[in-house]
């Protein structure tokens, strides 16, 4: 995010995962030992005129003392948890779908092809300050010890969270000096005591801010490579990059013929790819629109405190075990009854789901306590935050959803987002269509891009041979638009391809190298306009 705090930027994220869950991840960790790979991010913003909440999804996996995150913030902030659930229920909820109607009949025998129906479809802390170092604040916030510092030497907030095991690599005092320069304060963050790993939950800031911000500088430092970064802006109007490109893919290249599961693990590389040769800065958009059936994609916390009510006159053993069948899809529950239910030596986490092995391995006395804290934890860790993080979604303003891969090397701007009413909306669906006929017994087919792509009737495929079975190499880029956006007007045209259908003599699947056709693309009148501004 490229603009200055001292100009009303939002919060910046420290993002170096220790112990990285594999595609998943977000938020800045700072182990005891060095900083792993990060290998994603997830952020939620919602604007209310000057005020900004962020929702910072936060993955790690490792021993709770090596535990620490770390997040700058322009000013003091209210801080809350939210639920992993409603992430996970937003990103199915708000994700690109790729329909292909098919139309005609294709050959019913060739060498890799698909049978007449096209194919088969694949749907579905220490609060005790260091020299030169404030400790503005400490308070429990859901597992978490949540300290704010602030300080005007970057080498002693460095010091002071070095002190604290917050390992920033050798690169620390560096990292920080352009916030602590920009007089932003720090929420540092540790578990409690008794709180395990499982127990982490997202991260709720509010501040006074004009605009949204990634701080994706401090990323850097420990970024796997093409790095997906998902956002989601809640505002009055659609959200756009103020300081990076905005990316539209060329969807000729789209897999849009195995189901759209495999068109959107297929969108996810066609948009490395378009990043890639806009320069490494630049975001595209999912979807920009009014939301309006949202809330019911997303948990309901007046449906989890029903469940739980439900359990209230069963006995103790009942309710821990009916608790978890309930609620322990969340491993935050568990953990939390694992802090005052310890399991007896040699046995395994299946006890507590268990009432009849419950009331044999633990006294009445000891089941009631466990009870009273796990009911008082679903309804203030669990419940309360899903109230509080679906809130941050359901009253039907404009919800615009970004997405983009980055590298190390390309993190050295931390993109702004602004509002602009002048855009229009991009649909969730992009939509083809295939349209097949059997010719002396040759198939030939055509693609035609639909709506959603930007390229409404636009015939990109003109083949013969076998329908693929994933999307057909070709010589063409992987953006078809890039623009600069901005709080008003339309995009400026920054780079545009248009070309002429692909030509198709011979399609092979690419099936893991079982392939035996070769391709042979003719790419009629390409045409490159590059507009300076």
């Amino acid at each position: 995010m490229n603009v200055r705090f001292s100009s009303g930027a939002c919060f910046v994220l420290f993002c170096a995962l220790c112990w990285p869950v594999a595609g998943l991840a977000c938020g800045g960790f700072f182990c005891q030992t060095l900083p792993i790979d990060q290998a994603g991010e997830q952020i939620v913003f919602r604007k209310d005129g000057s005020q900004i909440t962020a929702m910072v999804q936060i993955q790690f996996e490792g021993e709770a003392s090596d535990f620490g995150w770390v997040v700058p913030v322009p000013s003091t902030p209210e801080i809350d948890i939210g639920n992993n659930a409603v992430f996970t229920a937003l990103d199915v909820a708000t994700r690109p779908q790729f329909n292909l109607s098919r139309s005609g009949q294709a050959c019913e025998v060739s060498i890799l092809g698909t049978s007449t129906d096209g194919g088969t479809s694949v749907d579905d802390n220490d609060s005790a300050a260091g020299a030169g170092v404030n400790v503005e604040s400490v308070e429990e916030v859901g597992s978490y010890i949540a300290t704010v510092i602030s300080g005007t030497d970057p080498q002693e907030v460095a010091n002071w969270l070095l002190e604290r095991n917050y390992q920033l690599t050798a690169d620390g005092a560096a990292l920080l000096a352009p916030y602590v320069e920009d007089g932003m304060k720090f929420v540092a963050l540790k578990l409690q005591d008794n709180r395990d790993e499982g127990s982490i939950q997202p991260l709720i800031l509010k501040y006074q801010s004009e605009k949204p911000v990634i701080p994706i500088r401090l990323t850097a430092v420990a970024a796997l490579e093409d790095m997906g970064v998902l956002v989601w802006v809640v505002g009055d109007a659609r959200a756009v990059p103020e300081n990076y490109l905005h990316v539209t893919p060329n969807y000729t290249r789209l897999n849009w013929y195995t189901g759209s599961r495999n068109a959107y693990a297929s969108y996810q590389s066609l948009i490395t790819d378009a990043m890639n040769e806009a320069g490494g800065q630049g975001f595209a958009t999912d979807y920009a629109g009014r939301f309006n059936n949202l809330a019911s994609r997303l948990p309901s916390a007046e449906r989890l405190r029903d469940n739980l009510n439900q359990l209230g006159s069963s006995g103790n053993a009942d309710f821990i075990a009916g608790a978890l069948r309930d609620f322990g899809s969340d491993p935050s529950v568990l953990s939390a009854l694992a802090a005052v239910l310890p399991l007896p030596e040699g046995q395994t986490a299946s006890l507590y789901f268990d009432r009849s092995a419950l009331s044999v391995s633990f006294t009445g006395e000891e089941l009631a306590a466990a009870r009273a804290a796990l009911d008082t934890f679903i309804r203030d860790d669990v419940i309360e935050p899903t109230r509080v993080s679906v809130d941050l979604l359901d009253d039907n303003r404009y919800l615009t959803r970004l997405y983009t891969t980055l590298s190390a090397d390309e993190m050295t701007v931390d993109p702004a987002f602004v509002f602009n009413s002048d855009m229009g909306e991009q649909q969730l669906e992009r939509n083809a269509s295939l349209d097949a006929s059997c010719i002396n017994g040759e198939t030939k087919w055509t693609l035609t891009l639909g709506e959603g792509t930007g390229r409404n009737d636009v015939m990109v495929i003109d083949a013969a041979g076998p329908v693929p079975l994933a999307a057909p190499a070709m010589d063409q880029a992987a953006s078809w638009k890039v623009e600069r956006t901005s709080s008003a007007g339309l995009p400026v045209v920054a780079d545009e391809n248009s070309y002429g259908p692909v030509s198709v003599a011979a399609v092979s699947t690419g099936g893991g190298g079982i392939g035996v056709g070769v391709l042979f693309f003719a790419i009629a009148g390409l045409r490159r306009r590059i507009v300076h501004s």
